[in-house]
Formats: structure tokens, C-alpha cells, sequence
């Protein structure tokens, strides 16, 4: 972990040049305190620090370690598409000993933007490119604003989806057959989540953020409840300090 926020500090500095010439950015760096399952279907939670990194460039570019990375390529009135990649983090801790561990993987694909006058709506499509190379998607609604000089909020709604080859890897503790990059095809047997997402962040100097984020998820469909996996809720909570550099009007959005 110290390795990683090492070279996300380094690349932090490496990169803010460059956003010195953009006529509207922001760039967040820090760590937040996370508790989150020990794997998924787990009752028991554990804590760990991770990094913080988000940066936005103009309006059309935005990239963070939670949310992915994203370039509105297509714009047309309030509608907006282009390419999304994401990293999946696999939760391992107290699986059995020879049990199978699903990997980290790195996921590519596109999304559909419509902006409305309270939120916006985005649907994303992905093929992992390692871990279980299946696919995966979202629907989401997200919401939220500056409610005081010094305070954001921001909230999200949303369904996401992965594929058979997902559960067979997590769930079924196998790794999956071979596939070929075909296109997505849809079972009962889906991991399939229905949760929300609230965070806010609130500013101690110009320049440094207090965040905190709380996510709710619910497994639906057929999937193990019992043995390793006994619950279907899947909470995270995470609190820390970032740093915030913005050559902008504060955005409307958190």
C-alpha cells in the first residue's frame, strides 16, 4: 500500500504540469480509513487504507481510482458517450486456505450519459481485459451539489451486473473456462447488485478535504447463501484527508 501511494504521489506530480494549461481543472490526492467485507457474502468486516486520486480536465474528462476513467467522446445536447475503463477490486480475506482467489482486474468498455435538471443517467458496458475476463455493466443515477460555501454532497443509485464467469470464479471458488472476447450474454445465474452510494467532502482550508463515503449493496438472483457466503449485504464505509487543487468555479457536482 505504501508502494502504491508512493507512485500515485509521484505520478501526481509528474502530471499537474499539464493541467496547469487547461482552462478548467481539479485533482484530488489523499487516503481515506476503509472498513468493507472481509470477501463478498461475508459477516465479517475488515479495515485497510487506500488511496484517493481523482482529477477532472474541461468538462469531458474525469479519471479516479473509485470511479474509473471516463471521456466524453460524443456529445449531443444532454446526451454523452465515449470510453469508460475501471479497476475491480477483489475482496480474499478469509476464504479457505487452498481456496480459489479471484485477481484485481482491469476493466474497458464504453457509456451512454443523459444529464437532466436533478442528476444524470449513465449506463456502462465492460469486458475485463484480465481476473475473470467476463463482462460487466451498470445503470446508475447520480445526484448531488455544493449545500454550503464549504460542503458538497453527492448520492448514486444504481444496478450493476457481471457475468456468469464472475460468479463462477467468486462464488462457485473455480477459475473459469478460456473464452473468447465474444459479446455479452446474460443468465440467471448473474451476479447482480441493486444498491446507493452517498458521500460528501468538506473543505478545512482551500486546499484540504474532509471525505466520507458510505455504499449499501444487495446481491439479487441465484447465489450461494450459505457456508462462505451467508449474507447478501455488502457495506463499505471510508473516512479520510485529500488534498485539493481546482483552477475552476466550484462545480455543482461532487
Amino acid at each position: 500500500m505504501r508502494r502504491l501511494l508512493a507512485l500515485i504521489g509521484l505520478l501526481t506530480l509528474i502530471a499537474a504540469p499539464a493541467f496547469a494549461g487547461a482552462p478548467d481543472w481539479t485533482l484530488d490526492w489523499g487516503a481515506v480509513g476503509r472498513v468493507r467485507p472481509a470477501h463478498l457474502g461475508s459477516e465479517t468486516y475488515r479495515t485497510d487504507l487506500v488511496p484517493v486520486l481523482a482529477a477532472t480536465y474541461g468538462e469531458d474528462v474525469s479519471v479516479s481510482i473509485d470511479d474509473g476513467g471516463k471521456w466524453k467522446m460524443l456529445k449531443a445536447g444532454t446526451l454523452s458517450a465515449g470510453p469508460v475503463g475501471e479497476y475491480r477490486q477483489s475482496f480474499n480475506d478469509d476464504l479457505p486456505k487452498h481456496g480459489f482467489r479471484t485477481r484485481d482486474a482491469v476493466e474497458v468498455g464504453a457509456f451512454v450519459e443523459k444529464r437532466t435538471p436533478v442528476g444524470d443517467i449513465e449506463v456502462r458496458m465492460r469486458r475485463a481485459l484480465n481476473g475473470y475476463r467476463g463482462w460487466s455493466g451498470d445503470l446508475a443515477f447520480d445526484t448531488g451539489g455544493r449545500v454550503t460555501p464549504k460542503l458538497e454532497v453527492g448520492a448514486e443509485a444504481r444496478l450493476s451486473w457481471a457475468d456468469q464467469r464472475f460468479t463462477e470464479e467468486y462464488f462457485g471458488q473455480r477459475r473459469a473456462p478460456p473464452s473468447h472476447f465474444g459479446g455479452p450474454h446474460f443468465h440467471d445465474n448473474d451476479y447482480l447488485t441493486a444498491g446507493v452510494q452517498v458521500g460528501a467532502a468538506r473543505d478545512l482550508t482551500p486546499n484540504t478535504r474532509l471525505v466520507a463515503e458510505v455504499t449499501a449493496d444487495h446481491m439479487l438472483g441465484e447465489l450461494p447463501s450459505r457456508g462462505l457466503f451467508p449474507s447478501r449485504n455488502v457495506f463499505t464505509a471510508s473516512i479520510g484527508v485529500v488534498l485539493h487543487w481546482s483552477k475552476s468555479p466550484s462545480r455543482s457536482r461532487s
